[in-house]
């Protein structure tokens, strides 16, 4: 029995030695075409990573870490470390936890709060590092590259035919606008990389399925309920921001706390809203393509939309009110 065992599991190892070095091989693919031709880049970003989430989940967190050193070595090779960094990196680490998470039927929360937290640390790393290896003062070049960005808008806008003073609201507007985004850049940042998580586990999920592994499904948008405590969040970055003046608080810092704390729960309410709707859009049987125009054009005309429909159906429910069988 004793080599029976031996042998069964040694044949184990070969096989998925053997299928951590195919998808290693094609990882490196991907990522070098992703990386060569930006029109293309989602191959580096969402598709190879799925491919290391993949051996995570057929073969455990070593091959998944295996698969990412070897790509990242070879990656170096042909690219550049500081490309390999770029890519494999910033990327393959998220992507190993997606693959332990759905191996270890993680819950929706923590399958995809942990890996936006990795790709938010990588993220880091790779801007410290190409601040290293290029010997540049990574302020510095923030500081100018939002100064050119600034300028090339401003430039745009007084090259328009409009009023003196039309023109002079518009670069005022956009100055607030850049301010504001330098306050809540982290916040952003956040939610980009949830938003980035999120897609790079249902592209996961739907590669093990299409290869025979499947893993527990993930709830579309339509099901997503999010916690009440999100408005309360909301509610305690608007009384930071404008609660602080009336009793005397004038920190700027107190108030750029303030404001992460409001974004964050505007875009939890926002996603909230997002759900409602079309699960509601669903009910009443509304084909996908208007499902994305009619999110499109709220989107564009009235994003605050969201945040508001979303605190409404936290409190009075709103899918059972205006579902077609009951309402």
């Amino acid at each position: 029995p004793f080599i029976v065992g031996w042998s069964i599991m040694n044949q184990t190892n070969t096989r998925a030695m053997v299928e951590t070095a195919f998808l290693s091989a094609i990882i490196v693919v991907l990522t070098v075409v992703g990386a060569s031709v930006p029109l293309l880049s989602l191959l580096a970003t969402i598709v190879a990573p799925a491919a290391t989430a993949l051996i995570g989940i057929r073969w455990g967190l070593r091959y998944s870490c295996s698969a990412a050193v070897v790509a990242f070595i070879i990656v170096s090779i042909l690219l550049g470390p500081l490309t390999a960094v770029g890519t494999i990196l910033m990327y393959a680490v998220p992507s190993i936890f997606i693959g332990q998470g759905f191996r270890n039927h993680w819950s929706v929360l923590k399958l995809i709060l942990i890996p936006t937290a990795a790709l938010f640390v990588t993220t880091v790393i790779t801007l410290l590092a190409s601040a290293g290896v290029m010997s540049v003062d990574l302020q510095t070049s923030l500081h100018n590259l939002d100064e050119e960005l600034q300028t090339a808008i401003i430039s745009t806008v007084q090259e328009q035919s409009l009023p003196a003073e039309q023109k002079e609201a518009y670069i005022k507007q956009l100055q607030l606008s850049f301010e504001q985004i330098k306050r809540l850049i982290i916040t952003y940042a956040f939610c980009a990389f949830a938003v980035t998580s999120y897609i790079l586990a249902r592209f996961t999920a739907y590669i093990a399925k299409r290869t025979n592994n499947p893993v527990q499904p993930l709830p579309s948008i339509s099901s997503w309920h999010m916690p009440i405590w999100a408005a309360g969040v909301l509610a305690i970055g608007f009384i930071i921001i404008y609660g602080s003046s009336f009793v005397g608080i004038q920190n700027e810092l107190f108030k750029t706390i303030g404001m992460n704390i409001a974004l964050f729960g505007a875009f939890v309410c926002g996603l909230n809203g997002l759900s409602c709707l079309l699960s509601i859009l669903e009910s009443y049987g509304i084909s996908r393509p208007f499902k994305i125009i009619i999110v499109a054009l709220l989107y564009v005309m009235m994003p605050i939309s969201f945040v508001t429909f979303g605190i409404i159906d936290m409190f009075l429910d709103l899918r059972s009110r205006f579902n077609q069988r009951g309402y």
